[in-house]
């Protein structure tokens, strides 16, 4: 499944490898229910690092994905994804909004097709 980098076998990176190191965002705080989207889709530059490619490919715009989906979907901790997505959000590789307000959450369509989702998940 393409949507899944790191569980096809072999090694996974460590995760002091993927943040560099670090453990606090130096600009972008996110949170686990913060909608990540691409930038830039499939003329990603081929420098980046796999994990930053497969973000991307995960996240296409316009809807994007959360970053707890994200880094369930990348087989990786919390913590780590919100490190690795502020660095992307601080190059502008990714755009990120806050999560819906309660007014909009209230919305049994929007609720169903959340559901939907992930039923078929």
């Amino acid at each position: 499944m393409p949507d899944e980098p790191h569980r096809r076998g072999g090694r996974r990176p460590r995760l002091y490898a993927v943040t560099d190191g670090r453990t606090a965002a130096p600009r972008t705080a996110l949170t686990m229910d913060t909608t990540i989207t691409a930038a830039v889709g499939g003329d990603a530059p081929d420098g980046l690092p796999t994990e930053w490619r497969h973000v991307l490919a995960l996240c296409p715009a316009p809807t994007g994905r959360a970053v707890a989906e994200i880094a369930a979907r990348m087989g990786m901790r919390l913590t780590p994804m919100t490190l690795l997505l502020g660095e992307l959000a601080d190059r502008g590789l990714v755009h990120h909004r806050p999560p819906l307000e309660a007014a909009a959450t209230t919305d049994v369509h929007l609720l169903m097709r959340i559901r939907d989702n992930l039923a078929r998940m």
